[in-house]
């Protein structure tokens, strides 16, 4: 028997070779098809190149130190990409039609600014930037008859007053506004603030707007993105908008830093950019000495126009002039530890979560 099988294969082997492999080819086929063909990728997270926020500012002196005691935010918060937003010809001239200005404007043009258009009056002027999504109205105080008899309007009614002239130009912003704290001024070179509204020709209503808890800022902390002063007729004397984007993506999660490397790294990432009372000044105080005894946390909108949206640390304080003389003083200071990004999927804000707290 097995010398006939011998035989057998003596002769026939080619072919059950052939056999063998036509039988491993079937079995390979029949596999794939049981086998589910797998989906489509998932599109992984973008990874960004983060960089340090562009802070004009000045340096702290060397014996600054921080005293605040409260540090209770979050050991992870995400950074966001802003959807950008320019003017276009039309809107430019919609929103000077709805402040009163006629006629083509003048046209200039910045290679870093983009295009301005700019309209002038008897009375005041108007500044436009396009690519900016930037708007700048006033009156000139030194022309312009401002109403001396009356009632400022109340703080609801001003508020009232901005929602409106957003919408009448355009202007509605695509999230929701955190308002800050009322101003109360009088007349001067500049607006000169007042304790209240019985002694004041104007009041000032700004807001921010917000991403999750924590508002967007500019640079100065102090000046809303969005502003309006009204005179005691409910007139416009000043028109402020500058928001560089309509929304906010997310990207990756970032570690913060402690309060303990917030102090070890305050000379070196930290600058004042708000000096009190001097903030008209050309050349800022010489500080000798700064304490800051508040900390908040806050998103920042880069004067660059950097996509990037990133936290900030916001501290509060007190600087003391060479002369002894003490002011108030707000620093900034770059807020997530570098390299710590944990990637996440892209997701909208939503708008329900546009809530922010007072900055101090």
């Amino acid at each position: 028997m097995v010398s006939k099988i011998i035989q057998f294969f003596k002769h026939y082997w080619i072919f059950v070779v052939l056999a063998a492999i036509a039988g491993g080819f079937i079995i390979i086929r029949l596999n794939q098809k049981v086998q589910p063909s797998p989906g489509p990728k998932p599109t992984p997270s973008p990874s960004i190149s983060l960089s340090f926020p562009k802070i004009t500012g000045s340096t702290l002196p060397p014996n600054s130190k921080i005293t605040a005691s409260n540090f209770s935010f979050p050991s992870q918060l995400k950074t966001y990409q802003g959807q950008e937003k320019e003017l276009s010809s039309d809107q430019a001239k919609k929103i000077a039609f709805g402040l009163n200005f006629s006629g083509s404007p003048q046209e200039t043009n910045d290679v870093f600014l983009g295009t301005f258009y700019t309209w002038n009056s008897n009375r005041a002027f108007l500044s436009i930037g396009l690519k900016a999504n930037k708007v700048d109205y006033g009156q000139d105080l030194g022309v312009a008859t401002i109403p001396k008899q009356g009632t400022l309007p109340s703080l609801e009614s001003a508020k009232t007053t901005l929602e409106e002239l957003l919408t009448k130009l355009g202007l509605e912003p695509d999230f929701e506004l955190k308002w800050q704290k009322e101003e109360y001024l009088t007349q001067g070179y500049y607006f000169q603030p007042v304790t209240g509204p019985e002694e004041a020709d104007f009041i000032k209503i700004g807001a921010n707007p917000a991403i999750g808890q924590y508002q967007l800022v500019g640079l100065n902390p102090t000046e809303p993105l969005i502003s309006l002063i009204l005179d005691k007729n409910k007139g416009v004397v000043r028109f402020q908008y500058q928001i560089y984007f309509s929304g906010f993506e997310g990207l990756e999660t970032y570690d913060l830093k402690t309060k303990e490397e917030v102090e070890s790294i305050l000379l070196s990432e930290g600058r004042i950019v708000y000096f009190g009372t001097f903030q008209e000044s050309v050349k800022p105080p010489e500080i000798t000495q700064a304490e800051f005894n508040q900390i908040t946390l806050a998103y920042y909108q880069d004067p660059d126009k950097n996509p990037i949206i990133q936290p900030i640390f916001i501290l509060s304080g007190q600087g003391t002039l060479e002369n002894g003389e003490k002011t108030e003083i707000i620093a900034y200071l770059p807020a997530i530890k570098f390299g710590t990004q944990t990637q996440q999927e892209n997701l909208e804000v939503p708008r329900e979560f546009f809530q922010i707290p007072e900055l101090p």
